[in-house]
């Protein structure tokens, strides 16, 4: 059996109007075309759903019985549609989102707040990671996107760069540095080196000359798993260490200065990262698109 919703329809206005006339005025159709699609129905459906005289148009035994099935398959359907617009406008649903912890409390707060006035009622949840975990959720499809610093992905992730971020140097304002335009590397040697992250001495290696990578490797550098921790050390006067330019909110909540950081300059680039070969919902294709807008607003990292 091939029914159609037009058909449907079509079956509907008659039984409601009363009247061909009528239901094809409803439906914007010309009455012989309404015509032939309930003809085509009650010839899929084996029965005559319509008595025709004429003057008036009534339903038949089996035109009764099959009505409020109609009713309710045209109501559900109508509703499903519903739904869908209000996801499709951001008029509802749930956005889950991941971020290393640093990110989560400087960049997305701010992101989310855009995205919440833009679409007040769509929920969005934040979940807050070390970084070596930030693909976890996204592969397990607990997340729908994750935001933060580039890392090595396989063909279950996909990565789009949002910006290209600098580190700088990071001390407490009555540090010999503080009052500096620029510091090198190789400056830090006479100072503890709190390095902010456990992958971050393998990250910046690479980058460095020999004479500073034996700086890094040192005995006395001090490696902490969240940069909250190497913030609250450097104000304590324990060392110093470096951030992203995104972090400058949580660098002055600590009243620290931040002083660029050059010979060699040491940049990250800050991802998108979303499932592979699965289209972005609603939600997350506006999300991505404030995300990508706001940071075009931040100052260059240069």
């Amino acid at each position: 059996m091939n029914l159609t919703l037009r058909q449907l329809r079509a079956f509907a206005a008659v039984a409601e109007t009363g009247s061909f006339t009528a239901a094809a005025q409803q439906l914007h159709l010309t009455q012989s075309a309404l015509s032939v699609l309930v003809r085509e129905l009650e010839r899929e459906m084996g029965v005559q759903l319509l008595d025709r005289h004429t003057r008036r148009v009534q339903l038949s035994e089996a035109g009764r019985e099959f009505l409020p099935s109609v009713h309710r398959l045209l109501g559900d359907l109508a509703g499903a549609v519903a739904g869908v617009t209000d996801l499709r406008d951001k008029k509802k649903g749930l956005l889950r989102l991941a971020a290393p912890q640093l990110m989560a409390c400087t960049l997305m707060p701010r992101v989310i707040a855009l995205y919440r006035e833009a679409f007040p009622d769509v929920d969005v949840r934040l979940a807050d990671t070390l970084p070596e975990h930030l693909l976890a959720g996204v592969t397990a499809g607990d997340v729908e996107l994750a935001v933060g610093q580039d890392v090595a992905i396989d063909g279950a992730v996909e990565r789009r760069t949002l910006f290209r971020d600098r580190h700088w140097l990071i001390c407490p304002p009555g540090h010999a540095f503080a009052k500096r335009r620029k510091v090198r590397w190789h400056e830090l040697g006479p100072y503890t080196f709190i390095a902010p992250t456990r992958d971050f001495r393998q990250r910046v290696l690479p980058e460095l000359a020999p004479a500073e990578r034996e700086l890094m490797l040192r005995p006395g550098t001090q490696e902490v798993s969240y940069m909250t921790t190497a913030l609250g050390m450097v104000a304590s006067g324990l060392g110093l260490t470096v951030c992203p330019t995104y972090s400058a909110p949580l660098v002055r909540a600590h009243g620290l200065q931040m002083v660029r950081l050059e010979s060699p300059d040491f940049h990250r680039e800050v991802c998108i990262y979303s499932a592979a070969r699965r289209t972005l919902s609603p939600a997350a294709a506006s999300f991505v698109e404030i995300l990508e807008r706001h940071a075009r607003t931040q100052p260059k990292a240069g």
